[in-house]
């Protein structure tokens, strides 16, 4: 079963409550978050980090404190511990999101903004650049469903912009019946499926999994507030 998990940034937010939870993450985490200046980035970068721990310890009961997070050639990270056990996480905004499976995955969420047309022009693919030129007031909810279906997808393959944004095409019907295209070979790419959820209006999420029937996605997220997660994984605050 494909899972996503959802969990907003906290009210309050604080130096302290950050040095709190700081050494329950790898050494490697620490150094990044410390060079943030910005108190949002520090949380969402923390709460994917966490987010993918309270997984595996609600799967697994028991987690080793010490994980070893590994990368693949293309920067993608895994848990050397569960081989097994799939992730990838995407923050924007208010909110972090971890997406799990027992293959390849990908989740992209973004926060809806105005966007700059030549952006999409120099991303995207003629067709979709040119449907989003006939849209006035869908324009900018179309252009984040193309944005965050196409970043899901090369996120899940795990190759990321080695893959060209506009070498593939994304078409949505609706929320679970989304199509891939190989432009080159023009042939639909099956071995990928993809799936939105519906947040608010003011975000956008998409998931892309490997070898996945849609039924096999959980109808909606699973919303974890910052309080649950600090309470199953021992942080006190």
């Amino acid at each position: 079963m494909i899972e996503v998990y959802i969990c907003k940034l906290p009210e309050e937010k604080s130096k302290a409550i950050v040095e709190k939870i700081l050494p329950h993450v790898s050494i490697e985490k620490q150094n990044q978050i410390n060079r943030f200046f910005h108190t949002d980035d520090v949380y969402r970068t923390l709460l994917g980090d966490l987010l993918v721990r309270f997984v595996l310890c609600k799967r697994y009961s028991l987690v080793k404190k010490e994980l070893t997070f590994d990368k693949n050639l293309y920067g993608k990270p895994f848990v050397s511990q569960y081989p097994r056990f799939h992730y990838n996480i995407s923050h924007s905004g208010e909110w972090a999101v971890c997406a799990v499976h027992d293959k390849e995955i990908g989740v992209d969420i973004e926060k809806v903004l105005p966007f700059d047309l030549k952006i999409a022009k120099g991303l995207f693919t003629e067709e979709e650049y040119k449907n989003l030129l006939n849209k006035k007031e869908e324009r900018i909810s179309s252009f984040y469903d193309i944005w965050t279906l196409k970043e899901s997808y090369i996120k899940a393959v795990g190759k990321g912009m080695s893959i060209p944004l506009d070498s593939f095409s994304v078409k949505k019907l609706n929320a679970n019946t989304i199509t891939l295209t190989d432009i080159e070979n023009n042939t639909q790419i099956t071995n990928f499926n993809c799936k939105q959820y519906y947040i608010n209006n003011d975000y956008k999420l998409s998931v892309c999994a490997q070898s996945a029937h849609i039924q096999e996605f959980k109808e909606e997220p699973i919303l974890v507030s910052f309080k649950t997660l600090c309470a199953r994984l021992g942080i006190s605050y």
